[in-house]
């Protein structure tokens, strides 16, 4: 699952222009998924926190390609599907691969692999004094064994600084004729909405909220016993105009669609700019991510960077840098509730509690997923 990175352009340029002046002494090395930390944060806290140090922040622009670079910083090289099983040598590092960051953002669908695979090492605990700020939803999500599952009494392995959700926008002037406005999974099945929706083109996010509106978990292992999983995938692509993960929000903007699925880091700006789009939450329950803060596998560092990296995160769970997430990145804290948040539309408790974070299946489960995505093709 590849969740891209969202940011107004004028903050990502922004943000380049600050690290570049940091680069040439810098002491500590934070690689970064672009659009999930604002630059006025970094800017905050180099004048109240890090005065006469530098770091460099560097904007990675997606964490599939994060995750790549941890496997290649310990010398894994995972198989293509065109190499049959068998592993290749190691891909040579380009020039900017070849420092080793000291702080990585990872989502947390990636988490349990990365565990497992030693591409990170725990954080400790007595250096997280704002670790009692966080939510307990999300204190559960990073806390794992060393298989990478959530276990109570397991280590802490990452920092969770941001989350977000899947939601449903749509076209206010397009609903009015027909009478109604989407309020769950299912009105994606409505006969009015024939050829008019834009999807996402990842088969964990599409087959997972038909599962949900068939009242199953969106991590269902074993889709060969639910009987209606076919028809419903079948059903669903003949009211589909396109798929795209990038660019599925524009025709919506144009009106060549009228409905949407995507992402709140995505949608919720996007409602302030264009008044004639509505959006909603699924009551049903929808899918979560959120991105963390991790450690990369043998990372040894001097107690002085060590200092500064839980410095960083401590100051990432601080209420006021809480809030220039939630404002500036569209995202949302997991210091803070709906009340205190700053974004309009606000995830209520009752469907966070039907929410659930997406995790890694078994191999054979996801070789199910991909050959009925694939089948809609064939």
């Amino acid at each position: 699952m590849n969740r891209r990175s969202f940011i107004i352009t004028s903050t990502a340029l922004s943000l380049g222009s600050l690290v570049a002046g940091c680069q040439a002494n810098h002491d500590l090395k934070i690689l970064l998924l672009q659009g999930s930390i604002p630059v006025q944060l970094i800017a905050a806290f180099n004048q109240e926190l890090n005065q006469g140090k530098n770091i460099n922040f560097k904007p990675q622009a997606n964490l599939d390609e994060i995750y790549k670079l941890l496997q290649k910083w310990q010398g894994k090289n995972p198989p293509s599907k065109e190499e049959s099983g068998f592993r290749l040598p190691p891909l040579p590092f380009t020039q900017s691969e070849k420092e080793k960051a000291d702080l990585v953002t990872l989502g947390n669908y990636w988490l349990s692999m990365a565990i497992e695979d030693y591409l990170i090492q725990p954080l400790d605990r007595d250096n997280l004094f704002n670790w009692g700020n966080v939510s307990p939803i999300f204190q559960g999500l990073v806390t794992r064994n060393a298989q990478g599952n959530m276990e109570s009494g397991g280590q802490i392995w990452g920092a969770p600084y941001r989350w977000g959700y899947t939601m449903i926008a749509y076209r206010e002037d397009k609903f009015e004729p027909l009478g109604f406005t989407p309020e769950d999974w299912s009105d994606l099945w409505r006969v009015e909405l024939t050829n008019n929706i834009s999807l996402l083109n990842q088969p964990r996010e599409i087959i997972g909220l038909i599962l949900k509106k068939l009242g199953y978990s969106y991590n269902t292992e074993n889709l060969t016993e639910i009987n209606e999983i076919y028809e419903e995938l079948i059903t669903l692509n003949n009211q589909v105009k396109f798929y795209d993960s990038t660019n599925y929000l524009q025709p919506l903007i144009n009106g060549d669609t009228w409905l949407a699925v995507g992402w709140s880091t995505d949608i919720l700006p996007m409602l302030e700019q264009h008044r004639n789009i509505k959006a909603v939450i699924p009551r049903s329950g929808t899918s979560l991510w959120a991105d963390v803060w991790v450690n990369p596998y043998e990372n040894n560092i001097s107690d002085e960077k060590l200092n500064e990296i839980y410095r960083w995160i401590n100051y990432c769970w601080e209420k006021d840098s809480a809030t220039r997430i939630n404002f500036f990145t569209k995202g949302n804290s997991p210091i803070l509730t709906a009340e205190n948040g700053n974004n309009k539309l606000e995830i209520s408790e009752e469907i966070f509690a039907k929410s659930e974070f997406i995790e890694p299946l078994s191999p054979s489960a996801i070789a199910h997923y991909n050959q009925l995505w694939e089948g809609l093709n064939s």
